[in-house]
């Protein structure tokens, strides 16, 4: 089993370091004896490197691995978030380190960018999420009396 958590320093609207008096995510799985590691979540290639190897791991009989993925989310938690709880000079702090550009000029210093190659990826994500949200409406309700089958356990 491999434990990954995303860490994005808050709890819908509380600073982690409001809610909890350890904020180390990684103290408290090592807890429970499970090797545990932070991981730079906004690195692409941190975050490969050490799911491979949490994966491989667990694999080879090493039991449950957990990473904690110390990311940050840009966005308010929902549309109806006001973020009255971050200043926007925060969130453009850690906007510099945007794994999507960072990474892309990465490969740009290595000579490895393939501008037509992302376009083409883009295109077919843009067409996949469509083609999803297509097939999403044209289903069908559930009806009611279904809603909280498999919510509990169900006598056999």
């Amino acid at each position: 089993m491999l434990f990954c958590c995303e860490n994005n320093l808050y709890a819908m609207g509380t600073a982690l370091s409001r809610s909890e008096s350890e904020i180390d995510i990684c103290l408290k799985a090592a807890a429970f004896e499970i090797p545990a590691w932070p991981v730079d979540g906004m690195d692409v290639i941190a975050v490969e490197d050490a799911t491979k190897r949490a994966a491989i791991a667990a694999r080879a009989g090493g039991g449950p691995h957990f990473l904690e993925y110390r990311t940050y989310r840009f966005r308010a938690h929902s549309m109806y978030d006001p973020e009255l709880y971050r200043d926007k000079q925060e969130v453009d702090e850690w906007k510099k380190r945007d794994p999507i550009p960072n990474f892309i000029e990465r490969l740009k210093q290595q000579n490895l960018w393939q501008e037509e190659k992302w376009s083409r990826m883009e295109e077919d994500v843009a067409r996949e999420i469509q083609q999803s949200v297509e097939f999403a409406e044209a289903g069908h309700w559930e009806p009611v009396e279904e809603l909280t089958r498999f919510v509990y356990s169900e006598a056999q």
